[in-house]
This record gives structure tokens, sequence and C-alpha cells, in this order.
């Protein structure tokens, strides 16, 4: 199968170059870690707070309700500033040339090149907006559906079907 397909000028907005979760179960479930421990450890401290006297437990509640949506609060606050600061550095404010083939994804633009071979992608994910390109967890090259047309979308993803079907997809990927 020879195909490519080429768009050039690509810029996603910031709702499409949200973070990639979907191509990252395992990040994912690490990244929830520190919540779950937390709500465990706030469930424990209420219920042994069982045995003190109830005038105690009110505060004991109250002060873990702050330390929860204080923990939720800044956590947010903290993705938000990272997230504002990848968007505003150079690079993500220069649109870019896509070239996908049955070799590699490739994107471009006047100051970097970048390709990346199909054994080293992980994963390709298709959301309602969006496609992904997994390489790394801090690395994934999205592409706005937006910007291709219909036979665009039909031939990415016969590419990326017998990419899957060769076994070539991730396959450099231990």
């Amino acid at each position: 199968m020879t195909a490519v397909v080429e768009v050039r000028g690509v810029q996603p907005t910031p709702r499409e170059g949200r973070a990639a979760f979907k191509a990252w179960p395992a990040v994912r479930r690490w990244a929830n870690l520190p919540m779950l421990f937390f709500v465990v450890v706030m469930l424990a401290t209420a219920g042994l707070s069982l045995q003190v006297p109830s005038d105690r437990m009110a505060w004991i509640f109250a002060l873990q309700l702050i330390a929860l949506y204080g923990f939720i609060g800044l956590s947010a606050l903290a993705h938000g500033k990272v997230m504002a600061m990848s968007r505003a550095v150079p690079i993500s404010r220069r649109p870019v040339d896509w070239r996908i083939d049955n070799q590699a994804v490739t994107v471009s633009s006047a100051d970097f090149d970048s390709r990346v071979g199909w054994r080293s992608v992980v994963a390709v994910v298709e959301e309602k907006d969006r496609l992904i390109f997994a390489a790394s967890p801090n690395t994934n090259f999205i592409l706005p559906l937006r910007v291709l047309d219909a036979h665009q979308i039909t031939t990415v993803r016969a590419i990326v079907a017998d990419v899957r079907a060769r076994g070539v997809l991730g396959a450099g990927v231990d």
C-alpha cells in the first residue's frame, strides 16, 4: 500500500491541544494515584474519628474537606499553568506541515523537522475532534480532524490499519 496524506499549515486550537490521556491509560492511572491515596486516607481518618467526641469530629471533617478541595484546586491550577506555558512557546504558535505515509509520520515547520517511524509510534488514537500519534507520554503529535477532508481521513485510517496489520505500529517499543 502506497498512500500519502499531506496537510499544510496545521495549527491546533487550545482545545485540540489538550492532554492526550486516552493515548496513555497507564500514565493516567499513575497520575490519579495521589488523589486516590488522599481519598483513602480521608476515609480512614473519618472512620477513625467516629471514636472521637462529636465536637472534634466536625473539625476533623471540615479540615479534610478543605484539604481535599485545596489539593484538587492546586492540582488544577498547576495543570492550567503548564498548559498555558506550553501554548506560549514559539514552536506551538506556528503552523506545521504534516505528511503521513506507510513509513512514518512527519511533522515540520520552518524551524523544525520531526519524523517518527511507525515502529516508534506506540498508539494512534482517534477522538471526535483529533488524531493522536503517541510516541512517548510527553511527545504526542496531534492532528485536528477539521483540517482533513473525508478522503484524507479515510486514507489515514487505511494507513494506520495497514501498519497495525503488518505489526509495524509500536514494534520498536519495548
